[in-house]
């Protein structure tokens, strides 16, 4: 036990810097200050979507109070945030526990394969904190105030939340732990790492989406029976995430009622946890160590040379470094497949296609009535889900020590941004394509307002993109000791992600001022496209006139 302490509390130094933070606190008080003032940015920038998400949970609460079961909030947060974790934990599961640079080390170390396992899967687990905190922290303070809750209930509340993503975790442990025992007996193994993690993420999304659409026997009925019993509307809103039942009845429920639905959460929990450690304990170090094995080839390799365009060739190196490091194809094509599949979701049927909301956006296309705003919407909704795009706000931290050769090699700083912004912006633009096809296809849009959404979402991904290789141009993580940090522990993702938001909400605000001209949906669309074209071209002069200052400060 003792070495595995050792152990964990190395990776998290390693992880989130804890020697250089205290570092900081005694010596560099200029460096601790620039943490605070980045940390408090970031909490600005969060500020928007943190009011967004508590009036929405809000909102559900006042409509739960409406039927009786307020506590439906609480299901509700406990739900998102267990569905979340379970989809993009396979993702943190591979980048930490399988794909890290350490784990050929620690592997080898004279340690128990279930220690290093679990070393890394604690990890993961603090990781994910933060996020389960967010979701739950405001419906936990709005039912609490709303009820009157006593202490207690908080105290319980820390528990449930400290428990939501085990399980979740758990599964994509499992599905990870088999996907790479299986990667070890191929050649191709990077190829199968990528295509079988985002195979199994689909699963994952497409298996959740199809319990949820389901409506189990006669709708009617049941309609009847969830408004009739509060507990009926929360076992059949958390159906999809069990434990989220468990959660509701421990925060709402009698004092009996809570310690039974505690002691299945915690049997379930550490039970599922302890399942996945024994599994690990056998087959974890042949699955960590595939990814280190090389294969020989054999034949003779034919050279070619053929001159091209520097942006071009920038832009090539981007494309080949990503797919050819699965931590980095994972975390930066998740969006191509993750956005086309939520806007298919109505077509898998079930009781989603058939949701009130759905039916009467239908209506309204057919019938015309919001023509002018539906390819702003469109354009809107889906520049929202593609933006979130780690490729482009961290292109310069993956360089890591190999820097240096970007600041010495014969072409100019500005051509360099030019072709990192075009590799980057070309995966949200393919994400924003197949989206907006998806859309069509199952909101039944009409293609002229499909191509005039693709078209809008198209130029105002070029300043988004622009404003994440500024961040990241100006203060790139130079310093990792594996390529996940560079991607996944970079503030500049967050932060290019937070301001993204942003600019999308001054574009839907403009855009809306314009509507309320009267004016056509040519005319619209026309003054949007001039106004996004400006602030595009404005992102790209930005670009020009920083690059060259910012390579001669970044230092090797």
């Amino acid at each position: 036990m003792r070495k595995f302490i050792s152990l964990l509390k190395l990776q998290i130094n390693a992880r989130y810097g804890l020697s250089n933070l205290f570092y900081n606190i005694k010596s560099d008080k200029k460096a601790l200050w620039k943490s605070i003032g980045m940390g408090l940015v970031i909490l600005i920038a969060m500020a928007e979507i943190i009011g967004i998400y508590t009036f929405m949970m809000l909102q559900l609460y006042r409509g739960g109070l409406g039927l009786n079961a307020p506590q439906v909030v609480l299901t509700m947060a406990a739900v998102v945030s267990g569905i979340i974790v379970l989809i993009f934990g396979i993702f943190y599961i591979l980048s930490t526990v399988f794909l890290a640079k350490d784990t050929e080390l620690l592997t080898s170390l004279p340690l128990p394969q279930g220690s290093v396992f679990l070393s890394k899967f604690v990890l993961v687990l603090l990781g994910e904190y933060p996020f389960a905190f967010f979701l739950m922290i405001p419906p936990v303070i709005i039912y609490g105030i709303g009820q009157n809750m006593g202490v207690i209930y908080y105290l319980l509340a820390i528990i449930c939340t400290l428990f939501i993503p085990l399980v979740p975790l758990v599964i994509s442990s499992l599905l990870s732990l088999f996907l790479m025992n299986i990667v070890g007996r191929s050649r191709h193994r990077d190829l199968i790492t990528i295509i079988g993690s985002i195979i199994l993420l689909v699963g994952i999304f497409l298996g959740q989406n199809y319990l949820i659409s389901q409506m189990p026997g006669n709708e009617q009925e049941l309609l009847m029976e969830l408004l009739k019993s509060s507990n009926a509307m929360i076992e059949f809103m958390g159906r999809a995430f069990p434990p989220a039942i468990w959660i509701t009845k421990i925060l709402s429920g009698t004092f009996n009622e809570s310690m039974i639905n505690l002691a299945k959460l915690l049997i379930v929990s550490l039970g599922a946890f302890g399942m996945v450690y024994f599994i690990a304990s056998f087959i974890y170090q042949r699955g960590a160590t595939a990814q280190f094995e090389t294969g020989a080839t054999t034949g003779k390799t034919k050279l070619s040379y053929k001159g091209t365009s520097q942006i071009l060739t920038i832009f090539k190196i981007e494309w080949l470094t990503i797919l050819r490091t699965p931590i980095y194809a994972m975390n930066s094509l998740v969006m191509v497949f993750m956005a086309p599949l939520l806007m298919m979701l109505p077509m898998f049927g079930g009781n989603l296609a058939n949701d009130p909301d759905i039916q009467f956006l239908y209506q309204l296309i057919e019938k015309g009535q919001s023509t002018p705003l539906l390819p702003l919407i469109v354009a809107g909704l889906i520049t929202a889900v593609v933006l979130i795009n780690p490729a482009v706000s961290s292109t310069f931290s993956r360089e890591g020590k190999n820097i240096w050769i970007l600041k010495n090699i014969p072409v100019k700083p500005q051509i360099q941004v030019y072709g990192k912004l075009l590799a980057g912006y070309s995966i949200s633009f393919i994400a924003a394509v197949l989206s907006a096809f998806m859309a069509m296809l199952s909101f039944r849009i009409p293609f002229i307002s499909t191509v005039m959404a693709v078209i809008l979402s198209a130029v105002a991904l070029v300043p988004i993109s622009a404003v994440g290789i500024y961040i990241d141009l100006k203060r790139p993580k130079l310093i990792w000791n594996n390529p996940q940090e560079a991607i996944k522990q970079n503030f500049n993702v967050v932060i290019a992600m937070l301001l993204g938001f942003v600019l999308v909400s001054v574009f839907a605000a403009i855009g809306y001022f314009i509507t309320t001209f009267g004016l056509n949906t040519f005319a619209v669309f026309g003054i949007m496209l001039i106004i996004i074209l400006a602030y595009s071209y404005l992102s790209i002069l930005v670009l020009k006139n920083v690059a060259e200052g910012a390579y001669r400060r970044i230092e090797c």
